[in-house]
């Protein structure tokens, strides 16, 4: 399916949340990226209304993190929130919704397209044989034939 996918920033293992949730839970930066994804992954699964699901699945997290402390530490970054009996994955629709993945494509698809291997060679003869604007407009005021301009 198309949305099973998560966009991940190439430098996530570098940012100072991942390594605060480390320091936390006494795990290697490179494990928290990888208990992270998981962890996205169950809310792009579960959390369809705005990364917002009931308090109950805060336990589940840290199973999925694979430390107890992996959810409370999660909150203490900034990347989850905790509020009544809600839980929300902050910048849940920037990241990890179904139109940031359809941005993230649209974005992908855009750039490759603009990339310089896509540009037809285009030699001279395919292009106006007349010569550059320069050109014209040179020849244009050596005729006579420049535009006149009013004030």
């Amino acid at each position: 399916m198309a949305g099973e996918w998560l966009k991940i920033e190439h430098h996530v293992a570098e940012k100072p949340e991942v390594l605060q949730i480390a320091t936390n839970c006494e795990m290697e930066p490179d494990l928290v990226v990888g208990r992270l994804v998981k962890v996205w992954a169950w809310a792009s699964r579960n959390c369809p209304a705005g990364g917002r699901t009931h308090i109950s699945a805060f336990a589940h997290l840290n199973t999925i993190g694979g430390h107890q402390r992996f959810a409370e530490s999660m909150v203490e970054a900034g990347w989850l929130k905790i509020k009544d009996t809600d839980m929300t994955f902050v910048n849940f629709d920037r990241h990890i919704s179904q139109s940031a993945k359809e941005r993230a494509l649209n974005a992908a698809n855009k750039a490759k397209h603009r990339r310089p291997d896509d540009v037809p060679n285009m030699s001279r003869s395919n292009r106006d044989k007349k010569g550059t604007r320069e050109e014209k407009n040179n020849k244009a005021v050596a005729y006579g034939n420049a535009p006149v301009l009013s004030l």
